[in-house]
Parts: C-alpha cells; sequence; structure tokens
C-alpha cells in the first residue's frame, strides 16, 4: 500500500484539498495511523469528481451519505494502488519523439477520455502507453496497427468489465446502502470496507483476466507455430498435404424473437439472447468452432470446416428447441472468410446471412458450395432449387440440411 499526504492525495484525484476534508469528516475516507492516506482512495475521490462533473451538488451528496442511503468508502479498495506520478499528460510526449502525436488516437481507441494536459501521469500509464507504441510503430509501416490494436483491446476489456457487473448486480443484487456488498447483507448496514465482498470480486475478475489472457495466448501461439511448421514440412515433401476445406460461417436467429419481446418483456428476451450464447459457445467448443458475435436475437459462428458446421448447427438447433426458446433458422455458407480483430468479413459471411434469411423456424440452410465433397453420413441434403439472394447477381442453389 502506498501512503500520501491529504495534498499530495487531493493533487493526484485532481480535487480541492477541501473535498478530502469533507470525506474524512463523513467516514467516506480514512486516514492511516499516521495520518497519511491509503493512495487508493484516490479512486473514492475521482467518483466524487465525476459526480459533481455530473451536475449532483456536493450538498446532495453530503446529504444522501449522511442519511444512510449512499456510500463510497469501499471503492478505492476495489483497485490495486495507483502508481507513483511522473508529471503530467503533458509530459508524455516529449518522451516519445516521432511518435508522440499516436497518444490521443490510442486513447480514443482504447475508449479513454483523454486527459487534460494538467492530469498527473502515473508511472505505470506512462510506461505502457509508451511501449504500446513503440512496439507496434516499429513494425507497421501504415500507422494504423497502434489504432487497431487498441481498439480491439478497449472493446473486450469494456465488455469483460460491464458483463461482469452486470451479473454481480442480477446475482448479488447490491445496493448504493451496502456500498456494493450483497443486497440481502445490508440489513445491519454496509460490512466494513475492507470486509466488503465486492473487494474479493475485483481480485477475482483482475487474477482471471490475467491468467486467461496467458493461457489463450500460449493456445493461439501454438496454433500458428503448428500451421506453420506444417506448412514447412508440406513444401519440403516431409509430410503429405492436408486434404483443403475452406472455413465454414453459420448465421443463426431466433424466430419470433420481436413477438416475444412484446409480449413477454424485454427480460425475457435478453435471457433468451443469453441462453442462446451459452448453448452456441458450447456446441462451438465440441465442434472445434468459435461463437464470433452475438447478433440481438441471432448469432455469427465460424467453424474449420462444413461438417463441423452442420454437425454444429443441427445440434444448436435441436438445443435451443430442448431449451424452450423460440426455434432458430440458420444459414450455412463455406469459403474463403477474412479475419480481423476477432472479427469476420468477406462473400462468405454476407452468404450465409443471406442464407438465413431464407430458412423458416427450425431450418437449417447450406449454399451449394457446402454440401460439395462431404464426407459420407455428415447430413441429408434436401434441394430446394435456386433462390435470389439480395447483393448476389445470380441464383444461389440452396439445400436444406437435416441429420443423416
Amino acid at each position: 500500500m502506498r501512503a500520501v499526504t491529504l495534498e499530495e492525495l487531493a493533487s493526484e484525484a485532481g480535487v480541492e484539498p477541501s473535498i478530502v476534508q469533507r470525506l474524512i469528516d463523513l467516514d467516506e475516507i480514512t486516514p492511516l495511523p499516521d495520518g497519511r492516506f491509503d493512495a487508493r482512495d484516490e479512486i473514492i475521490l475521482g467518483t466524487v469528481r465525476a459526480l459533481l462533473a455530473a451536475g449532483i451538488s456536493l450538498e446532495d451528496l453530503v446529504w444522501a451519505i449522511e442519511t444512510g442511503r449512499f456510500g463510497i468508502a469501499v471503492i478505492g479498495r476495489l483497485f490495486t494502488d495507483p502508481a507513483p506520478r511522473v508529471g503530467t499528460h503533458a509530459d508524455l510526449p516529449a518522451t516519445m519523439g516521432p511518435l508522440a502525436d499516436r497518444m490521443a488516437p490510442v486513447h480514443a481507441a482504447l475508449g479513454l477520455a483523454s486527459p487534460a494536459p494538467e492530469t498527473p501521469l502515473g508511472a505505470d500509464e506512462a510506461r505502457i502507453l509508451r511501449d504500446f507504441v513503440r512496439i507496434w510503430g516499429s513494425v507497421d509501416e501504415t500507422g494504423n496497427a497502434d489504432i487497431r490494436v487498441a481498439r480491439l483491446v478497449g472493446e473486450s476489456m469494456r465488455r469483460v468489465a460491464e458483463g461482469w457487473l452486470d451479473h454481480w448486480d442480477r446475482y448479488a443484487r447490491p445496493s448504493m446502502t451496502s456500498q456494493g456488498a450483497p443486497g440481502r447483507s445490508s440489513e445491519d448496514g454496509p460490512p466494513p470496507p475492507d470486509e466488503n465482498p465486492t473487494i474479493e470480486l475485483a481480485r477475482v475478475a483482475r487474477d482471471l483476466v490475467a491468467w486467461m489472457f496467458e493461457r489463450s495466448f500460449e493456445r493461439a501461439l501454438r496454433e500458428r507455430i503448428v500451421s506453420m511448421t506444417e506448412t514447412i514440412l508440406i513444401r519440403a515433401d516431409r509430410m503429405p498435404a492436408r486434404p483443403e476445406r475452406p472455413p465454414a460461417i453459420a448465421f443463426v436467429d431466433l424466430s419470433g424473437y420481436t413477438s416475444m419481446t412484446v409480449e413477454m418483456g424485454d427480460e425475457r428476451a435478453v435471457a433468451a439472447a443469453e441462453d442462446l450464447r451459452e448453448l452456441a459457445e458450447g456446441v462451438a467448443a465440441v465442434e472445434g468452432g468459435r461463437l464470433v458475435k452475438l447478433l440481438g436475437d441471432g448469432a455469427l459462428l465460424r467453424f474449420n470446416d462444413a461438417p463441423s458446421a452442420i454437425r454444429g448447427t443441427l445440434t444448436l438447433v435441436d438445443s435451443v428447441a430442448g431449451a424452450g426458446l423460440p426455434p432458430l433458422h440458420a444459414g450455412i455458407a463455406a469459403g474463403t472468410v477474412i479475419v480481423r480483430d476477432g472479427d469476420v468479413f468477406g462473400r462468405t459471411v454476407n452468404l450465409a446471412s443471406r442464407v438465413a434469411g431464407q430458412a423458416g423456424p427450425g431450418e437449417v440452410l447450406v449454399e451449394e458450395g457446402v454440401v460439395v465433397a462431404l464426407p459420407r453420413g455428415t447430413a441429408r441434403f434436401e434441394a430446394i432449387g435456386r433462390r435470389e439472394l439480395r447483393g448476389f447477381g445470380e441464383p444461389i442453389a440452396l439445400w436444406r440440411a437435416t441429420r443423416a
């Protein structure tokens, strides 16, 4: 734990010392035995600054705290020690040389507000941003890589953070009077800050994200190494080439989702989308595929080949029906796919979407290229003729797939 004086705490948080003293008087900030303060209390003051910026007066905030309707003493404990300050953001470009102009767009791509020049700069932030811009700038001649990667990281972390807290809200039912602790524990008032379960929640989240990055990076790197090694050996005639099967894309949508939203309410519709996500991820894992993204009432999945896509999509249709959800309709196309920032693009993706639009409830339709050279027993197919699909000049032959 890093200890700071009252003046240092106020400076790092960007507030007047009088606001710090006001929160001390309200027992939202507690001095350490030596009279200094836990540097993590900066998070509390940053939250107060955000409340004031949102138009909430300090008097109203004090009233809410004094009447027990609100409390933020625990917030600082949810985070690790903020790094020591090494000047302000105005000082950072001077250390970046020709890459100084990358800092503002990288901040924006990460989804962070561009800090004011006088904003204190943490040593960790300075080091991370400087290294990030430098390493991508050293390998990218276009000057776009840092923005692409920053956007990918920012969007991923935002989804993780918001989703983590959404589920805590759903299951723990915290309240402001309990200072984020499970609502059922707030009858006797909020627990002491250092005993609040939300502190453990934040620690587990940090550990899980760091551990998962290591494991995911390891797996992705190994897959690339295996692929590159196979290519080297195949070109040297030291191993036979694998049969080439293009990847396949599956689009699935819940039929009647809009009607369900009207009849049963938004909460049920959101629950249905969450159930679809879990079922789709389970099927993709079994078939070696991946859920690329949810699309409201539908999902986009990528598989290594057409047989996997057909088996997985048929299984998903059955699973959705067994879970009591509205029936799925699905479309599958195979061919070249462009992968960028975890998403997929190209003609194959567009074709799968258009094919899905032709399917009825419970139907899985595939374009003709999917049916070519499939292993025996993959599925049964029934020709339903050629259809005009928006964006495609020639009619596309479609087949209905059912279990073999």
